[in-house]
């Protein structure tokens, strides 16, 4: 009798482990890696398209840092606080080449003392006023970009602005 049990169990779970999922549970084709609920949420709407590939947390735990990629390749990062259990978007960065750069923006770059064409640009989306940094590197001799970036300029409303 005990074998029967067993086997009716087995079975049960077994069924259970194949069907489908109820209607309750949302599906998604889009891999969040380990990121949590909330924050995968709160990413995809921001990029609808975003595939996220997986998140960080800082060791205070308060801001968290996400990782996707755009249908087209773009790879994104996506910058976020958490203020009184609520996590806020703060910036959306990618990498982009200095040519899709608005023309006043590299105006204002050429304009400035040992103005420098830059070996990457990161493009900072700022969700708190919708404004664009571009986070501009220069090279070493060998064509590798420095550290940090060696000038931020800042795009809003269609001004370009240096940041010091």
């Amino acid at each position: 009798m005990n074998k029967v049990k067993y086997v009716l169990i087995v079975l049960t779970l077994a069924v259970a482990a194949c069907s489908p999922p109820s209607s309750e549970t949302v599906q998604s084709n889009i891999s969040t890696s380990g990121v949590s609920g909330d924050v995968s949420a709160l990413v995809m709407a921001a990029v609808p398209d975003i595939t996220i590939l997986g998140g960080e947390l800082n060791a205070s735990g308060d801001q968290y840092e996400v990782t996707g990629t755009l249908p087209n390749g773009d790879e994104l990062e996506i910058d976020m606080v958490q203020a009184d259990g609520v996590w806020t978007i703060i910036e959306i960065q990618r990498d982009i080449e200095w040519s899709t750069v608005p023309q006043l923006v590299q105006a204002a770059v050429a304009a400035i003392p040992n103005s420098f064409e830059p070996v990457r640009v990161i493009e900072s989306k700022q969700a708190v006023d919708g404004s664009v940094v571009y986070e501009l590197f220069e090279a070493f001799g060998d064509g590798t970009p420095y550290g940090g970036p060696d000038l931020e300029v800042r795009w809003h409303e269609g001004n370009a602005e240096l940041i010091p």
